[in-house]
């Protein structure tokens, strides 16, 4: 049924992109791809060594809208383009089955256009994940629904012969994780080569316009206040998964068109870290480390860089715990994610927590920029 329900929004979503396409003047150009993706899953763990059997093998089916320069941000980035992609994997094993993914992605030309960077993220469904009794050595999927990135380098070559096909060859990595929402989440990171066609909806495109991006008018410092929320727990195969809570002050200052810096504080209420130092007390009594009295509350300091593209930004963040009095993880972190300005001042993001290459959270957020 969840499988039934991707292929049922994707024609939708096909669909209107289609009716869109038929009215109105146009500013823009549609095109669809079909590629065959084939490649290995990377050893990044010891975890997961015995689910690594043999390729991958997928396709990717994608739409992309063209840009050309209707808004400044789009000659800023050379006309980048948008869509979305379906991807179906077979991941190279019965234990890890196949996953079916749906991203929203972006991208970016270089060398007169004919390379292109391919950036996208979404939502997959893996269809094999951990159970304890039907699938105990899946320690990469512990659920049914999962994110996934996805980043791909092509060479591409529009309308050979003068037909509106044209072809494309290149590389690319997906990762999927559930950013630790229920454990099993050990990830997979799958890289390999992708060979595919593109077919180009209209016979003459657009031209591209330019002389849009003005001068830059600086800003003032900018106050931002968000609150995020999610769901995680503290590693322990079996356990329930709990609320967080994250509550986040910060100020930013915008220095370019594209870029600005961040400085702030955060404070975070884990409920997972709370069941931590309960299962730690219980477990390990005898060595005196936590007694099961600590605070389980954490404030956080971080600097962050925000690469706004049109009402989306690109969010990394370092930060480093200022009060931390339970030794949970490491007392720095990251995180890297992305925010939708819905209006000028009204945001929702949605980010992934780290602890180097451990992911503790998936935040989901809303937020202002005052």
């Amino acid at each position: 049924m969840p499988k039934l329900r991707l292929w049922i929004c994707l024609s939708v979503f096909i669909t209107g992109v289609s009716l869109a396409t038929s009215q109105g003047e146009k500013n823009f150009s549609d095109a669809f791809q079909i590629n065959a993706l084939s490649g290995y899953i990377l050893h990044h763990s010891p975890d997961i060594i015995h689910l690594i059997q043999g390729p991958t093998q997928g396709y990717m089916a994608s739409w992309e809208r063209q840009t050309y320069g209707k808004n400044e941000w789009e000659e800023a980035y050379n006309y980048p383009s948008f869509g979305a992609s379906f991807i179906k994997q077979n991941m190279g094993s019965p234990e890890l089955g196949s996953v079916y993914s749906l991203h929203a992605d972006y991208r970016f030309f270089f060398f007169n256009r004919k390379l292109s960077l391919q950036v996208g993220t979404g939502l997959g469904y893996v269809e094999n994940p951990f159970h304890p009794d039907r699938n105990p050595k899946n320690y990469a999927y512990g659920t049914n629904i999962t994110g996934s990135f996805y980043a791909g380098l092509h060479f591409r070559k529009h309308r050979l012969f003068k037909t509106p096909l044209g072809i494309q060859v290149g590389a690319f990595l997906i990762h999927y994780s559930n950013g630790r929402t229920k454990s099993p989440n050990t990830s997979t990171n799958n890289y390999g080569i992708q060979l595919g066609i593109n077919y180009e909806l209209e016979k003459e495109s657009p031209k591209f316009t330019s002389g849009q991006v003005g001068n830059f008018s600086p800003e003032a410092v900018k106050f931002n206040f968000s609150f995020s929320s999610g769901m995680n727990d503290f590693g322990i195969i079996g356990l329930n998964n709990n609320p967080f809570y994250v509550f986040t002050a910060y100020a930013d200052k915008r220095f370019n068109r594209k870029s600005s810096l961040q400085l702030g504080t955060e404070l975070f209420l884990t409920h997972s870290v709370k069941e931590f130092i309960k299962y730690r007390a219980i477990a390990f009594e005898n060595d005196g480390n936590i007694t099961g009295d600590e605070d389980w509350k954490r404030v956080g300091l971080f600097l962050g860089h925000e690469l706004f593209i049109g009402k989306l930004s690109l969010i990394t963040q370092a930060g480093y715990y200022v009060y931390y009095p339970i030794n949970y993880s490491k007392q720095y972190y990251t995180r890297i994610g992305l925010k939708r300005y819905l209006s000028n001042n009204i945001f929702v993001s949605v980010m992934l927590k780290t602890h180097l290459a451990k992911a503790e959270s998936m935040e989901y957020g809303i937020g202002i920029r005052l």
